[in-house]
């Protein structure tokens, strides 16, 4: 039984491994800005087939047909990052220049920037998982973050156990830089799915593969 557990274990870190090389090699492919969100749409997309069962092909070519089936979606959704990215540099150097008495403002201007940038690691579960379109995409994250306050939190302490582990272990970026966190998230968001599934009639599809 503990053999099997650490075979588990040791498959589910190999897989991680070619998972996040391919991610890197994505990301370039699509010129960095242009690549690095349907790439890491796909990642979270082939960490949930893995979970559900849903595919027993090579790695390469799951993440491959993956990323040409949502690369021209992710535009808009790219675009809307480099939005966020602009209004939380905005934002920080507003906190930077605010001086001590502006104590509220501070508060203020913190909480919005944490609220932009949960919503924008929340879209990728959310987005591959269900059929989101229009406004929805990052309403329905931004949602999640007021349904589910409880996982909010733990990404956030998640975040940091990952960040001390890739500050102590440097050479883990390039080999679990993204998947691991990814593969994290994902699974705890998808027992949080299940559970919306048994409540509400229709969830929709994701949408690299069929549910």
């Amino acid at each position: 039984m503990v053999v099997n557990k650490i075979l588990v274990i040791i498959n589910d870190i190999y897989y991680m491994m070619k998972l996040n090389i391919l991610w890197i090699l994505f990301t370039l492919r699509g010129g960095i800005i242009f690549g690095v969100i349907p790439a890491t749409l796909t990642v979270f997309g082939c960490i949930r087939n893995r979970l559900r069962n849903q595919y027993e092909g090579k790695v390469y070519v799951e993440f491959k047909e993956g990323y040409h089936d949502i690369f021209k979606e992710s535009l808009p959704i790219t675009m809307g990052f480099v939005v966020l990215a602009l209004v939380v540099f905005f934002e920080t150097a507003l906190i930077n220049g605010a001086g001590q008495q502006d104590f509220i403002l501070q508060m203020v201007l913190k909480a919005t920037r944490m609220l932009l940038v949960m919503t924008g690691i929340f879209l990728f579960p959310v987005y591959v998982h269900f059929d989101l379109h229009g406004s929805k995409i990052w309403l329905q994250p931004f949602l999640f973050l007021f349904i589910n306050p409880l996982q909010a939190i733990v990404t956030v302490i998640m975040a940091c156990v990952v960040s001390l582990l890739y500050m102590t272990n440097p050479l883990l970026v390039l080999f679990l830089g993204l998947s691991l966190p990814a593969y994290f998230l994902m699974g705890m968001m998808l027992k949080r799915f299940d559970r919306l599934q048994e409540r509400i009639a229709y969830i929709g599809n994701d949408h690299l593969t069929q549910s």
